[in-house]
């Protein structure tokens, strides 16, 4: 099973949100916010998968999207939403930068499983395509 960081500043949702993914047998940690996000990062390098709110407090959410997509570590991580609401416009600019997918709050348990399940099948695809786009020994020679 994946190990997955939810990022939500409501207390209530995201340990509801940690507990659905533990009882689907994946490790879940959560964090409040986009700076606590990007240290649970450092401290947690197998994390596989990014469910985050949008709405992050001190507008953190842009930072940690861009701390992770020029991470060259976590650049491959799926990153999904999770929020009560937003605009098509913004969440159009999102996945035109990597956000791979988005489901409104709340979140019925049978809809998470989907939701990781397809997040996670990103990330199987992005490691394929890594593996791809590498050179082989014999070119590199």
């Amino acid at each position: 099973m994946a190990q997955i960081l939810f990022v939500d500043p409501d207390l209530t949702a995201l340990h509801q949100h940690v507990g659905m993914a533990r009882q689907m047998g994946h490790h879940a940690i959560g964090a409040p916010s986009g700076m606590k996000a990007i240290e649970e990062l450092s401290r947690n390098p197998e994390i596989g998968l990014i469910v985050s709110e949008l709405d992050l407090p001190d507008g953190s959410f842009e930072q940690l999207f861009q701390s992770i997509r020029s991470s060259s570590h976590y650049q491959r991580v799926p990153f999904l939403l999770l929020t009560a609401s937003i605009q098509s416009t913004r969440l159009i600019r999102l996945i035109a930068h990597g956000v791979e997918n988005s489901a409104k709050k709340p979140i019925t348990e049978e809809d998470l499983r989907f939701l990781i399940g397809r997040g996670l099948k990103c990330r199987t695809n992005r490691q394929l395509a890594g593996v791809l786009h590498q050179p082989s020994r014999a070119q590199a020679a």
